[in-house]
């Protein structure tokens, strides 16, 4: 099939479309920067926490509540492409990105740190990645599963690169100096938006004509055509408010959420997501907290990386060609993403560290890309912006009700362990979508019987 470089209409909007090379990449960058954002402020939890003389759960909270904020103003996403189209969103949110964490490396405050990332690169950073994300599955009818695991990659290449090189930074310039050249090179992020094809169309003039009661006349006052003429005018723009309300609210895609398929779904990307931003937050401090040293807490996280590079990759490619069943990779990645942080209790040597990191991410990476695969052949491509931006709603809820729990009980006890296994506990609640869905098939196999 060809894909078109110029605009095409779709779902009655004029949309960007972008090349299939320029997707992919665009994907991949979003992803990876995304990575540097989270990640970077994960390295820099116990910097923080002496910076500021605060607790180690009041700080983790924090960067909890920005990555709930990065969830919850996911809903922007679709709105935002129908207003203003996905090239201008993705430049300016790029660029709105990198000047707010070149902003908060002035913080004098968690306060003031928390609002500027939160208010400002929080939004960027979400719209970005379900847009872009989005335009994959519209892109590709063939071969998605490799798209979306090079795609999704980057993410793996920000993990690889992120945690040596913000630890680099601070021991050389201090937290400020680093998040203020993590901002810098997170502005990079705004060219995505020049690998989109502007859109050329031809824009249909409509033209409204007053509606008259007669050849020549006009109604007079207090006659009972003047009071009529008053009151269709009345109810016509009652009706045209109520209808420029409606159509705005069906950018947001609510219906999505009252289908079954989207909580089979739904529960994997949020039991994932979450978690995923736990061991991001945390894995540096809970390693430190084993007696490893910054540096091999760091290079654990790059072991990981690596794995969920090859992991993302070599799955998309094995489903794509039929060697393996999609909800089969689904589950043996839940397994083994689940398994590597319920035996953390018990991990505390270098190698072991070493894989339990990388089963637990590859596992992680690896699910969340075919998770995206789920979502386009339960939902379709025309529903995957208003999809995502719901499930990341969601999570942002648990990640603001509980983003601070794994902090607490490193303060009450001394130790991430019991977290981490509690963590694992949420991660396998991911098989409750496979089971939900093996439910509803064999009730509709029993009807139709």
């Amino acid at each position: 099939m060809k894909y078109p470089d110029r605009a095409s209409s779709w779902a009655g909007f004029k949309l960007v479309v972008p090349t299939r090379v320029g997707t992919q990449f665009s994907v991949c960058l979003s992803a990876m920067l995304w990575m540097w954002f989270i990640k970077g402020l994960g390295v820099m939890l116990p910097t923080l926490q002496e910076q500021f003389a605060t607790q180690t759960w009041l700080v983790g909270w924090v960067l909890s509540i920005i990555t709930a904020v990065i969830c919850i103003t996911g809903l922007l996403a679709r709105p935002l492409e129908v207003m203003f189209g996905t090239r201008t969103v993705v430049t300016v949110s790029g660029f709105i990105l990198g000047v707010s964490m070149v902003i908060a490396s002035f913080s004098t405050s968690i306060v003031m740190l928390t609002s500027v990332l939160a208010l400002a690169a929080g939004p960027a950073v979400s719209v970005v990645q379900i847009l872009t994300r989005a335009l994959l599955g519209r892109c590709f009818t063939t071969n998605y599963g490799m798209a979306v695991g090079i795609g999704t990659a980057g993410g793996a290449v920000g993990l690889i690169t992120v945690g040596p090189f913000t630890q680099l930074l601070l021991d050389t310039y201090g937290w400020g100096g680093a998040l203020l050249i993590l901002g810098g090179l997170t502005m990079h992020l705004g060219v995505c938006g020049a690998l989109f094809r502007s859109a050329s169309t031809d824009e249909t003039n409509y033209s409204y004509q007053p509606v008259s009661t007669g050849a020549n006349e006009e109604p007079q006052v207090g006659s009972s055509s003047a009071e009529k003429a008053g009151n269709l005018k009345q109810s016509s723009r009652l009706g045209a408010v109520k209808d420029a309300l409606g159509a705005q609210m069906k950018h947001f895609g609510f219906s999505v959420c009252f289908m079954f398929s989207f909580w089979i779904t739904a529960v994997p990307f949020i039991c994932n997501r979450f978690v995923g931003d736990q061991w991001i937050i945390y894995y540096v401090s809970q390693a430190e907290a084993k007696g490893f040293s910054p540096y091999d807490a760091v290079t654990f996280t790059t072991a990981g990386g690596v794995g969920n590079f090859v992991s993302k990759i070599l799955l998309g490619v094995i489903v794509d060609k039929g060697l393996l069943k999609l909800r089969t990779a689904i589950a043996l990645m839940i397994t083994l993403s689940s398994s590597a942080l319920l035996i953390t209790p018990w991990v505390n040597s270098y190698w072991l560290m070493s894989v339990s990191s990388v089963f637990y991410y590859s596992g992680r990476g690896a699910g969340a890309s075919l998770n995206d695969m789920y979502t386009r052949e339960l939902l379709g491509p025309d529903l995957l912006a208003c999809a995502f931006a719901w499930m990341e709603l969601v999570t942002a809820i648990l990640s603001f009700s509980l983003g601070f729990f794994p902090g607490w009980m490193y303060d009450q006890t001394g130790s991430f362990d019991w977290a981490f296994f509690i963590l694992g506990c949420i991660s396998a609640l991911s098989w409750m979508a496979l089971l939900m869905e093996w439910v509803q098939a064999r009730c509709k196999s029993q009807q139709t019987a």
